[in-house]
């Protein structure tokens, strides 16, 4: 462990509230680990405007992760842009690069669901994908499929079906090229046989929040995979039932952990150290059980 000195390179996590996150530790063990003279902290923001970027600007922070509630005064607050920020309006990412003075802005959560799909099922091409919810996860991972995957459907569904339709029309016209397979739908119109892939994002199985499923429990059968992006508790009711059904399923904390990995590269222009980043997370994890 590098002894904190001037030539010490800050990043950190800014957010409200920030004291649960368990970025510092990921990031803090990576430095670590790759002999990086970089520490990584929390910063609890109450208030994102126009002069917490000229302070991100002067100060010597080179990096920050941004939580809940200020992705989208980021993605605003950037001068530059990555693809997703632009398209989802929210980035999870500022940082810079050599001395231009500029904040680079960068969505990595979409990404980092798609890589964990990636991992667990191969070859996206063609694949039918029920999306559940239509928040800001739900755009940075129905962005970055429709950026970097040729799906054959993605269906749609939220509890308010005139918010999911907006939510839908939206990605068509983003994406109009693909705009004929994104579809608005309502789980009673739903047919199992027509969908691979089914990706929650609402927060309904979530430690504290509603035990309910957030779809009938005969949707799920054994040729499906069930994405669950709610990693506490590990083992979701959903994720529970996808078990019962014998399909395959993928864990939330992928998907932590991924966009975690991405920021990190971002940072530090390094390769990261990604099963230390693992070993490191899912302890951390357990000790919140």
């Amino acid at each position: 462990m590098f002894s904190i000195d001037g030539s010490t390179r800050l990043y950190g996590i800014i957010g409200n509230p920030v004291s649960h996150s368990l970025s510092p530790r990921i990031h803090n063990a990576a430095f670590n680990s790759c002999k990086i003279n970089a520490i990584y902290v929390p910063m609890a923001v109450e208030k994102a405007d126009a002069v917490l970027k000229k302070s991100l600007v002067a100060l010597p922070i080179h990096g920050v992760s941004v939580t809940i509630p200020h992705k989208v005064w980021a993605a605003r607050s950037a001068d530059v842009q990555d693809d997703l920020t632009r398209l989802c309006g929210a980035a999870n990412t500022l940082y810079k690069k050599g001395t231009d003075g500029l904040l680079y802005g960068a969505n990595t959560d979409g990404l980092g669901a798609l890589r964990a799909l990636r991992e667990n099922v191969g070859n996206l091409r063609g694949r039918r994908v029920l999306l559940l919810g239509y928040g800001g996860s739900a755009a940075a991972i129905a962005h970055s499929l429709l950026l970097k995957e040729n799906l054959s459907l993605l269906l749609v569904y939220g509890r308010n079906f005139s918010k999911c339709k907006r939510f839908a029309q939206h990605l068509a016209q983003t994406h109009p090229d693909q705009a004929s397979q994104v579809v608005a739908t309502q789980l009673k119109d739903v047919n199992s046989e027509d969908i691979d892939i089914i990706i929650n994002t609402t927060p309904l199985g979530m430690q504290g929040q509603s035990a309910e499923l957030p779809l009938p429990a005969h949707l799920i059968q054994a040729y499906h995979t069930v994405f669950d992006i709610v990693y506490v508790p590990a083992r979701t009711p959903l994720l529970q039932l996808t078990a019962e059904r014998k399909a395959r399923s993928i864990p939330g904390y992928l998907m932590l952990l991924y966009q975690a990995v991405l920021q990190f590269e971002l940072f530090s222009g390094q390769k990261a150290p990604v099963h230390l980043m693992e070993r490191e997370l899912l302890s951390a994890l357990r000790q919140k059980r």
